[in-house]
């Protein structure tokens, strides 16, 4: 870059920064986050896939900054923990999507909460996976207003809005995008913030029946059809929010964000290898559940009218950098209840325009259940990685059996990623790959630069090490007991600080109680001491099997006999942090006493 290209770029970067400022002082820029399900890189026609029609997408990334270098997580709960936090997934509570691993810690502070307390208005609709207990709700995470929906009904949407059942005729699409409308509407004199949360293109695969014939008639099967279709039928949804915004005056001060939260999954009851093929068309490597390109990278798309330029910016950019970057745009600081942020602002290349190298060095995880998502799925998982984490099992977790990335600079450095088709091989369990030249990952670099290999390894250790530090990493839920006499807490059963060995672990209950000492052992805050009758749903034959119940210095056990719910009596509990201890005492028929054991239930008596 020569002095008058760098003298021409300061310039403009002062005349944007000196208008953002204006706007600021003015009034802060309201900001839109739109997040697709299981979206691929390559699902939009922006990105050279030309048999999907995606005009308003396509137009948004073409008018707007699109930023290529972009990483979200291998699995959706993870990436919304990132960009809720500005933290990495591994260190928010968050390790899975499902038993329990997918819980955002309570001592975070996410974003609503962020930008609520500077005095925006803040709302989300649609998926919301980070929780789904009491204390653990969007609208009690700082969203003044949510829709958290059924996940992945797509017709005829129902869920919760403020905690209330609300049901729609209509596709989930078209249901978060009128209740966000509608928000900016009723907020649009004042700062806000909105979250669209959709649900496409999630499984079970579904789209209106004539944009699944458009594209079989093109030529493709009934799955990759379907897919289509529902890109194309979200992309109508999101035409409609734009001319909505531009009709409500809305653009010249709305920051909007487009983005999915990981790459596109395998699908075998649905795709087959040639199907694949066709949808790959940017020949990344991997899918969802593993760090390969195709399960990490993500489109982001950036538009600020009047302040963001048509673009592309190939600067180093992760799901985390999303908190911080708003921030900066809304001239917030971190305070002291929130976390140390592990994301950094990217404020200064939507301004400029640019891609100036902020020395960003951006780590990645999968579980090591995720990768061989070919397998079969369970409800126990591939290995067994439903099981919780003690804080002892922890403290034996060692760097050489993760799954872990890291990329710094042009240079990405895979530990362990699993095999996937025609990707580079590992060598000593590594692969080093130089993503801006080979961004197919097909020649492994690790033996011919062994000092780029040992500089990333080493930052690759330093970073686990701080996983391992983080309080709340591998941390199960604490579950809430309060309320009115008569009024019922839940504990699921699912998300346990321990299990005994024969105890399983699966995505939703727990099962396989047979032996005397099986137990779980559950994290729970009692915010009004007193008395509570204990009861037990399941499925299973008890058969006359007895199991006791304690908590703090108290205890009830009883028999049960009954197949679905079974009533042990009343406990005390005391108002502490403190474990409720569930147990088999006896089990004289030697049957599995819970197939599938769901909740435990506690009524103030």
């Amino acid at each position: 870059m020569n002095i008058r290209t760098n003298a021409l770029l300061c310039i403009s970067l002062l005349i944007a920064v000196s208008t953002a400022c204006k706007r600021e002082q003015e009034t802060p820029p309201n900001f839109v986050i739109i997040q697709l399900d299981d979206l691929g890189y390559d699902d939009l026609s922006i990105h050279r896939n030309y048999l999907v029609e995606t005009p308003n997408i396509d137009s948004m990334g073409a008018t707007g900054m699109r930023f290529e270098q972009f990483y979200v997580n291998p699995v959706c709960a993870p990436t919304r923990a990132s960009l809720l936090t500005g933290r990495h997934f591994m260190k928010t509570g968050v390790t899975h999507v499902h038993g329990g691993k997918d819980f955002l810690s309570l001592d975070e502070t996410t974003i609503a909460e962020v930008l609520g307390q500077s005095g925006y208005h803040t709302g989300m609709w649609g998926k919301w996976h980070s929780g789904h207990t009491d204390g653990y709700y969007p609208w009690q995470r700082g969203f003044d207003e949510a829709y958290m929906a059924r996940l992945y009904k797509h017709r005829n949407s129902s869920g919760l809005l403020n905690g209330a059942e609300v049901h729609h005729q209509r596709w989930a699409d078209d249901v978060i995008t009128t209740y966000a409308i509608d928000f900016m509407d009723r907020n649009r004199d004042e700062p806000f913030f909105a979250y669209l949360s959709f649900l496409s293109v999630h499984a079970p695969l579904d789209t209106p029946d004539s944009l699944k014939l458009k594209y079989m008639e093109k030529g493709l099967s009934d799955g990759l059809a379907t897919i289509y279709g529902m890109v194309e039928h979200l992309d109508h949804y999101l035409g409609r929010l734009f001319t909505a915004m531009d009709t409500m005056g809305l653009d010249r001060n709305t920051v909007v964000m487009f983005m999915s939260d990981n790459g596109p999954a395998v699908l075998n009851n649905y795709l087959t290898d040639e199907d694949r093929a066709i949808r790959y068309v940017n020949d990344l490597k991997g899918h969802k559940g593993n760090v390969w390109e195709n399960g990490v990278r993500s489109p982001l798309f950036v538009k600020w009218q009047g302040v963001t330029q048509p673009v592309i910016n190939y600067e180093l950019v992760d799901v985390t950098d999303i908190l911080p970057t708003i921030m900066e745009f809304a001239g917030i600081e971190p305070n002291r209840q929130m976390m140390s942020l592990d994301g950094e602002s990217f404020a200064e290349a939507i301004l400029c325009g640019c891609s100036e190298p902020r020395g960003k060095v951006s780590f990645n995880m999968a579980n090591r259940g995720w990768p061989p998502t070919d397998q079969p799925w369970t409800p126990i998982g591939v290995l067994d990685e439903y099981r919780p984490v003690t804080q002892a099992k922890k403290e034996q977790e060692v760097f050489d059996d993760q799954i872990i990335t890291v990329r710094k600079g042009a240079f990405k450095l895979l530990h362990h990623p699993g095999d996937a088709k025609g990707a580079a091989k590992s060598e000593d369990g590594y692969v080093l790959v130089d993503i801006l030249a080979d961004p197919g990952e097909e020649v492994n670099l690790y033996s011919q630069m062994p000092e780029v290999a040992e500089e990333l390894k080493q930052l690759m250790k330093q970073w686990w090490q701080s996983v391992l530090e983080a309080p709340a990493s591998f941390k199960m839920p604490v579950f809430k007991v309060h309320g009115e006499i008569g009024d019922t807490c839940e504990i699921l059963a699912k998300a346990p600080l321990e299990t005994s060995a024969n105890v399983k672990s699966t995505f939703a209950w727990l099962s396989h109680w047979t032996e005397p000492g099986d137990f779980a052992r559950y994290a729970i805050h009692v915010e009004d001491p007193g008395l509570y009758e204990v009861s037990l749903l399941y499925s299973g034959r008890p058969n006359g099997a007895k199991v006791m119940v304690s908590g703090n210095e108290s205890s009830i056990s009883n028999t049960i006999e009954t197949y679905d719910r079974a009533f042990l009596g009343s406990l005390e509990l005391d108002s502490l942090d403190h474990e409720l201890k569930l147990e088999l005492i006896a089990n004289p028929a030697g049957t599995n006493v819970f197939d599938r054991l769901t909740r435990i239930e506690l009524q103030r008596k």
